[in-house]
C-alpha cells in the first residue's frame, strides 16, 4: 500500500508494512520482464531497499518491517511480532541475486536467456556453481552491467535479452 493511500499505516500488518518475501517476488517478476529500463530500475530500487534493510537488521531479515520512509526514520522499524530470522525472508537474498545476474535457463527449449538488471545497479557480482542441466555454470556481471556466462552445457544456446 502506498503512503499516498488514505488507509496507509507503516506498522499495519497489511496496510503499510514491508514483507521481505513478497517484495523479493516482485523484484523477481520485475527483473524477469524488464524489457525496459524502467522496470529494471524498479526492481533495482526494491532490491536496494531490501539490502539496506538487511544491513540494518544484521543481515537477518525479518518476516516484515514497518513501511516508513527511510529519509524520515533513518532505518527500518521492526514489526513487533515479526519472526526474525525467517526462512522466507532468507530466500530474498537468492531472489535478489537471481534478478541481478539475470540468467534464466530453459533446458527443455535448449536455451538460456541472460538479462541482468540494466547498468548493474547493485554493483559488480559473480555467482559460481549454478547447476544447469547437470553442468556447473558461472555468471559474472561487471560494474557497467555487462554479463558473462561460462560453463553452459552443450545444446544450450545463450540468448542475450
Amino acid at each position: 500500500m502506498s503512503s499516498g493511500d488514505a488507509g496507509f499505516s507503516p506498522l499495519s500488518y497489511h496496510c503499510g508494512s514491508v514483507w521481505t518475501h513478497d517484495t523479493a517476488i516482485v523484484i523477481t517478476a520485475l527483473a524477469r520482464t524488464a524489457l525496459s529500463t524502467q522496470l529494471g530500475g524498479l526492481a533495482a530500487e526494491l532490491a536496494e531497499g531490501l539490502l539496506a534493510a538487511a544491513e540494518a537488521f544484521g543481515y537477518r531479515l525479518p518476516e516484515l518491517h514497518a513501511g516508513d520512509d527511510r529519509e524520515l526514520m533513518g532505518r527500518p522499524v521492526p514489526y513487533p511480532a515479526a519472526c526474525r530470522p525467517q526462512a522466507w525472508s532468507a530466500a530474498a537474498a537468492i531472489a535478489i541475486l537471481h534478478a541481478a545476474t539475470g540468467l534464466y535457463p530453459d533446458v527443455p527449449a535448449g536455451r538460456a536467456v541472460l538479462r541482468p538488471l540494466p547498468g548493474a545497479p547493485l554493483g559488480a557480482l559473480s555467482v559460481r556453481g549454478l547447476r544447469v542441466a547437470g553442468a556447473s555454470v558461472d555468471v559474472a556481471v561487471d560494474g557497467s552491467g555487462k554479463a558473462q556466462v561460462a560453463g553452459l552445457p552443450q545444446g544450450i544456446s545463450l540468448i542475450r535479452g
